[in-house]
């Protein structure tokens, strides 16, 4: 399937976030590594991009997928256009509440 993927810039910050903390744990290495496949893991969302778990109750038109059980990938499907665009809005790992954040991120684009 052709189609796009684009980051939010608080889903790259927090891809970015992963990466430094792996990092400063293990290895840059091993950072990469990780991030890396969650990138290829995002990739993979172009085959199939409503195989995601809609998340209406979070907030209207997001999905969400897991990649290694504890990171979460919450996205937007867009097509419109003909073309598939997937519209990463955060990657959240470790427990953290995405689904406070992206509730409190769509408050905030009400006011």
């Amino acid at each position: 399937m052709t189609g796009r993927i684009n980051f939010t810039p608080e889903a790259e910050r927090q891809l970015n976030i992963i990466d430094d903390w792996i990092a400063a744990n293990t290895t840059a290495h091993v950072a990469r590594r990780f991030v890396s496949a969650i990138l290829d893991h995002i990739d993979g969302i172009l085959v199939f991009p409503v195989a995601g778990r809609p998340r209406d109750d979070v907030r209207p038109g997001i999905r969400t997928t897991t990649f290694k059980k504890r990171t979460i990938i919450a996205y937007e499907v867009d097509e419109s256009s003909g073309a598939v665009v997937v519209n990463v809005v955060g990657v959240f790992h470790a427990g953290q509440d995405w689904e406070g954040a992206l509730s409190a991120d769509e408050d905030s684009e009400e006011r």
